[in-house]
């Protein structure tokens, strides 16, 4: 299939770099782009951001931290395919290098990729 922004499903970078604000439709990139998306968006929001951000009370930090663990454990697990993996590699192309998340992302990129 033809994509507007890859040229393959493999590819870990975009041929062109899709516009942040941009919702992208179907056929602008692979599926697995989609989905997985959609589960780093879940890290993030339900995850990470959570356990980062308030650490204040202790009986929450601890059902935080065994939420992140669990999400991490799944984006871990969806990243050992590399459909996914290359789609990870180009999305986060578009973070900001020296933030914690993309930094923690790439860390498992590559605990998967050197197992």
């Amino acid at each position: 299939m033809d994509y507007v922004y890859v040229d393959d499903l493999y590819d870990d970078v975009y041929r062109t770099p899709p516009p942040v604000d941009k919702v992208l439709q179907h056929g602008d990139v692979p599926e697995e782009e989609f989905e997985i998306r959609e589960v780093l968006d879940c890290w993030y929001q339900a995850g990470f951001v959570p356990f980062i951000e308030d650490q204040l009370e202790q009986i929450n930090f601890w059902q935080r931290v065994d939420e992140f663990k669990r999400l991490t454990k799944t984006l871990t697990l969806l990243m050992r395919c590399r459909a996914y993996q290359s789609a990870v590699k180009r999305i986060t192309s578009q973070w900001q290098s020296e933030s914690l998340e993309f930094r923690y992302v790439h860390y498992l990129l590559h605990k998967v990729s050197h197992p």
